[in-house]
């Protein structure tokens, strides 16, 4: 009771107050300090209007915005609303977010405030307009409402089937139709084509009878489906796609089933003809079971290649040739006649093809090949008889040219002289003359034994022939000789041309055996001699070769063991190798192995020709081969010694020091003898060194270019020290020369002048320089 008299009481007060006259007034200035104190201690929640005369709650804000959009129909720009409310924009775009974030009936797109009831609107006009026009699309309503088309699309794709009356496009999800529309496009596309009988261009159709096109392709595709349509359409949807009625399509299986029935083949270009673009692909679907075989240009079925098999086995079998192009129609080419024939002689393997469609058997080229031996054999006793410097042997140990049969043997010993040890091989220098030796036969030994029967001695001659093949015809004469004979007057000239060149290589074969029998028949007494004549050669270069690289040797062992190994090494691969290939070819030749040049035997031909070999010779030869490629000389002359008292019958000796003395002396001449000759800066270095080693240690030595700089060195404390360093100074010369590159054109040719000047005096050094006596003891 007492709490309602205090309530009493205070209402009292309150009223007094309110009928009391005001003593104190506040100012407009305190009002606003005071309401910011309490926005400040958050006392009160109010926002300022934009000028600042006015304070709004964000409740009545709230409630404003909702006024202002439904006054403005359900849509209003948040720009607009904002100076309508005079209040910061910040202020209008955060509450209407809030707003729109608890009502789901309100959107905010692109800066508007939209709510549902507008959206129904909008439903409501889209629908009078897809009636009114027959179809619409997203694009031309974007533009017309200013919304976005993805945002539109979603509002009006919900509609369809409710307040919008209409069908969406299954192709093109952004155009409206109505049923309508659609059913008078149906109705035209189906007349339309339903009266065509033959391909038709689609786009045709369309741009006669003006139908639209984004309609067009989907009521098509849609007829066709449902079978409305009795065709197909090619080409999907681009402008060249085709209508195929199915009524043309029977007509064109009708034809194309009538046609291979009849004929047994079918022709791609005639397939084109009738409007099927991929002809090949289409008789593959059509016929999936059939074995025909595909050609260039049309494909051959089962009847028409068993035919052509039946033929060409009957002609084979008789032995006779058959040209099936006849057999073909007309439209089959030369290659697809080749393709059917090739497969119709894997079952005869002794057949043979000419001309891309002849098949000839071999009973038939062996019958060709017999109608010219009366002419091989009287021709082949004919040449023998009148020419048997054909049938000798076409190059001369040694390497030496041949003209008619002679061998220039000035010219040899220029060669010998200039080749230096026998060695044909750069890299070396010159080395003098080649040095002969006569050396004994070995009594007893196989080879001498072979040369005593006159019957292997006949052999040994064959082994040498024919270097140089003879022709027995011309391929025009063969052809003209096939012609005469009775058995091919029905054969086509192409075929004879072909069979002349199938018969040249085996008719000359047999000519030249056949002239090689004649001759050899013939050779008779001479054999003996002439074989003992070739091993007398062949032992005197061999002894030479040999005597020289064991001269070598001595010179080898006056410098560093560094330098000995690469002197090893040029020696192998230089005059032993060129002993190691005569003895080689005379091994080949023993074997009636045919040896072209054993100068020109390269390791890979010498390894190549050494597998040739029966299995013994061949294991000691592969034995000394891999000598070659070692570091010991000594295991090289080990192996070749036995291989020359095993199968060469050929025994070496070491010369006697008279003997050798003579050979050293000579090998010098030779060497100044080409010194003499020389101009080359580097070659008459390289000569100067060679023949002041051999002056000094009285000893030969086969060297490399890259070998005289430790000469050089080895010569320093033999000479004179003036005359050496002449020596260095032109030394320096030549390997500056050499280091300069082509853009160095006149320090070239300085270089060049100078060192021409100085090598008459280098000459002077070689060839005058003795061994003094202080060298001789230090020897």
């Amino acid at each position: 009771m007492a709490d309602w008299e205090e309530i009493r009481r205070l209402a009292a007060d309150f009223q007094r107050a309110q009928l009391s006259s005001t003593v104190q007034r506040l100012s407009e200035r305190n009002c606003v300090e005071i309401v910011n104190k309490l926005v400040e201690l958050k006392l009160i929640d109010v926002l300022h209007t934009q000028d600042g005369k006015e304070y709004i709650t964000p409740q009545n804000l709230s409630k404003e915005i909702r006024d202002e959009l439904f006054v403005h129909g359900g849509r209003i720009n948040l720009v607009e609303l904002q100076q309508i409310l005079n209040v910061d924009f910040s202020h209008v775009e955060s509450k209407v977010s809030e707003i729109v974030r608890h009502d789901k009936n309100l959107t905010l797109i692109l800066g508007q405030l939209i709510d549902m009831t507008y959206l129904e609107r909008l439903a409501d006009e889209v629908n009078d307009r897809l009636q009114e026009q027959g179809q619409v699309t997203i694009a031309e309503l974007a533009k017309l409402y200013d919304l976005p088309g993805q945002f539109l699309s979603e509002v009006i794709l919900e509609q369809v089937g409710n307040t919008i009356h209409g069908h969406v496009d299954n192709y093109n999800r952004d155009v409206l139709y109505t049923d309508a529309l659609v059913a008078r496009h149906k109705s035209k596309i189906q007349g339309a084509f339903s009266a065509v009988t033959r391909p038709t261009s689609v786009h045709s159709v369309m741009h006669r009878y003006g139908l639209q096109e984004r309609l067009f392709h989907s009521v098509l595709e849609e007829l066709v489906s449902s079978k409305r349509l009795a065709g197909s359409v090619s080409g999907g949807r681009q402008e060249k796609a085709t209508y195929i009625p199915d009524i043309y399509t029977k007509s064109q299986n009708n034809w194309i089933d009538s046609f291979y029935k009849q004929n047994g083949y079918l022709e791609y270009d005639s397939v084109r003809r009738l409007g099927i673009g991929d002809a090949k692909s289409f008789i593959q679907k059509r016929f999936k079971g059939e074995p025909i075989l595909y050609l260039s240009s049309c494909c051959a079925g089962k009847s028409l290649q068993e035919q052509v098999e039946a033929s060409v086995e009957e002609s084979l079998s008789q032995g006779l040739w058959i040209d099936i192009m006849p057999l073909l129609p007309s439209v089959f080419s030369t290659e697809d006649a080749s393709i059917l024939l090739t497969g119709c002689l894997k079952k005869h393997p002794d057949a043979v093809l000419f001309c891309d469609t002849i098949a000839a058997s071999n009973k038939f080229i062996t019958e060709c090949s017999k109608s010219f031996t009366h002419l091989i054999n009287k021709k082949a006793d004919k040449e023998a008889k009148n020419n048997p410097s054909l049938f000798t042997s076409t190059s001369q140990a040694g390497g030496a040219k041949v003209e008619d049969g002679r061998e220039d043997k000035k010219e040899q010993r220029r060669k010998r002289a200039a080749a230096g040890s026998g060695s044909t091989k750069s890299g070396g220098g010159a080395q003098g003359r080649e040095i002969k030796t006569k050396s004994t036969k070995k009594k007893g030994g196989k080879r001498q034994e072979r040369e005593d029967s006159d019957e292997e001695g006949s052999s040994a001659v064959s082994d040498r022939l024919p270097r140089v093949e003879l022709e027995f015809l011309r391929v025009e004469e063969i052809e003209e000789e096939l012609k005469k004979q009775p058995f091919t007057s029905e054969c086509p000239e192409d075929f004879m041309t072909e069979i002349a060149r199938q018969l040249y290589r085996p008719l000359s074969k047999q000519y030249q055996e056949t002239a090689k029998s004649i001759f050899l028949q013939s050779a008779g007494a001479a054999t003996t001699s002439s074989r003992k004549k070739t091993h007398g050669e062949l032992q005197e270069k061999i002894s030479g070769l040999w005597t020289n690289a064991r001269l070598f040797e001595k010179g080898i062992k006056f410098f560093s063991e560094d330098t000995q190994s690469q002197l090893i090494k040029h020696l192998l691969r230089t005059v032993c190798s060129d002993i190691t290939n005569l003895g080689l070819s005379a091994l080949a030749t023993d074997n009636m192995l045919s040896v072209t040049d054993e100068n020109s035997l390269t390791p890979e031909a010498r390894s190549k020709l050494i597998g040739k070999l029966p299995e013994k010779p061949q294991a000691m030869m592969s034995k000394l081969n891999n000598t070659l490629g070692g570091k010991s000389l000594e295991e090289f002359f080990t192996q070749f010694d036995a291989l020359c008292s095993e199968y060469l019958g050929i025994m070496l000796k070491k010369p006697d020091k008279k003997k050798e003395r003579q050979l050293v002396f000579t090998h010098r001449q030779g060497l100044a003898e080409q010194l003499q000759r020389e101009d080359d800066p580097a070659m008459t270095l390289h000569l100067t060194v060679t023949i002041l080693f051999q002056t000094f240690t009285q000893t030969m030595v086969h060297a490399p270019g890259r070998v005289v700089p430790q000469i050089m060195q080895f010569l320093e404390d033999k000479m004179e020290k003036p005359t050496h360093e002449v020596l260095t100074q032109f030394q320096d010369l030549v390997v500056s020369h050499m280091k300069m590159g082509e853009e160095e054109k006149e320090a070239k040719a300085r270089l060049c002048a100078t060192m021409s000047e100085m090598i008459p005096q280098v000459r002077v050094i070689a060839l005058t320089t003795k061994r003094s006596t202080q060298t001789t003891e230090n020897d």
